[in-house]
């Protein structure tokens, strides 16, 4: 088996390009919240919406703080976005933004409400004239999924089905990974993120194409999060481990086209909006069955996931075993998915892998 150190540098003697695709400015640790107001006023934004989830303004407190930490800024919108972001809410909130007028978007919840305040942040400028840009776009992420990382945004159309825009506008300006501020998430829903995010560095790692210095970042994150995850459920609320997995999770996505792309994500929302099963979960779900498959294509590049994984030799095992130890869901039946949804799903996700390839990694999640 080549060493890491082989097969990475041997990339570097490649010609190609890379283009940073995260956002400009990225602050983290406990209290970091405290760099909102700065940021608006560095973006000249004075009237936010914020765009947030159910349980959050339901739990009132936490949004009230991001109230506290706007600056000279004045918050007339507060925009609530389900799960999967279904387009009929992104629309209500374009609509009831548009009327009051706001010239930027504090998103504050998990990649849901991240994804719909990207695309509000676009038709809205859009409607203000700036062809070149979204409004200004701050994100305060709960969940690891990064969805706060990507140009690119996903939704649920009125027949219930995933669907996706990519768009270099809606990359956002700032991102803050205040670790205080995800201490309500619910602990199952923080850890099937981080698998997501376990999801993304694999899948970049796995990618086509020269990417030296996003694989490295990729085996790092898969490093970190190996460590970091299983200190995070013995220990829930401690908010230094939240930020290691919080950093762990921004390595993951410094690929975010290609990751995003990758695989096991494409497989997940083929079944992920249709069957109410969120991202992170269908990441526990099918992750370990795509590494396999993918095993046969890309061995060499699986072997150094292993080491990154801690066995040295047997990845997908390694990522089923932080899994069940995270005490997260590995079975497709629990949700009440047959093999006839899931051929379903392998044929209308055929194209550059066989359906019958999609259909057996489908059953062997099953």
């Amino acid at each position: 088996m080549p060493s890491e150190s082989n097969v990475l540098s041997d990339v570097t003697t490649e010609t190609g390009s890379f283009n940073y695709a995260n956002p400009r400015a990225i602050h983290w640790g406990a209290g970091s919240l405290s760099q909102l107001g700065s940021e608006l006023n560095r973006l000249q934004v004075t009237r936010v919406a914020i765009v947030t989830t159910r349980s959050l303004v339901d739990e009132k407190k936490l949004l009230e703080r991001v109230r506290g930490a706007l600056g000279t800024a004045e918050a007339p919108a507060t925009e609530v976005i389900g799960q999967h972001a279904p387009m009929s809410e992104v629309e209500a909130a374009i609509t009831h933004t548009t009327e009051i007028g706001v010239d930027g978007i504090v998103s504050f919840g998990g990649g849901s409400a991240i994804d719909a305040a990207k695309m509000i942040a676009v038709r809205l400028a859009d409607r203000h004239g700036l062809a070149y840009r979204g409004l200004p776009h701050v994100a305060i992420p709960t969940t690891l999924s990064v969805a706060e990382l990507a140009g690119s945004a996903g939704f649920t159309d009125a027949a219930g089905d995933k669907a996706g825009m990519r768009d270099v506008r809606l990359l956002l300006d700032s991102v803050i990974y205040d670790a205080d501020l995800t201490l309500a998430t619910p602990m199952h829903l923080w850890l099937a993120s981080g698998i997501r995010a376990l999801d993304h560095a694999v899948e970049g790692f796995l990618a086509d194409g020269a990417h030296p210095f996003s694989d490295v970042m990729a085996l790092e994150s898969i490093r970190r999060l190996f460590a970091s995850l299983p200190r995070a459920k013995a220990a829930p609320d401690d908010v230094g481990i939240r930020t290691e997995n919080q950093l762990a999770a921004w390595f993951s996505f410094t690929l975010p086209g290609a990751s995003a792309s990758g695989l096991s994500h494409a497989m997940g929302k083929q079944i992920g909006a249709r069957h109410r099963i969120p991202h992170g979960v269908t990441s526990c779900l099918l992750m370990p069955h795509v590494m396999r498959y993918m095993e046969r294509i890309r061995p060499e590049r699986m072997a150094l996931i292993a080491e990154a994984t801690g066995s040295g030799k047997d990845a997908p095992a390694d990522v089923e075993k932080l899994i069940a130890s995270l005490g997260l869901p590995q079975h497709i039946a629990d949700y009440e998915i047959g093999e006839p949804e899931l051929r379903r799903a392998a044929d209308e996700l055929a194209g550059r892998y066989p359906a019958a390839d999609l259909l057996e990694i489908y059953l062997a999640a099953l």
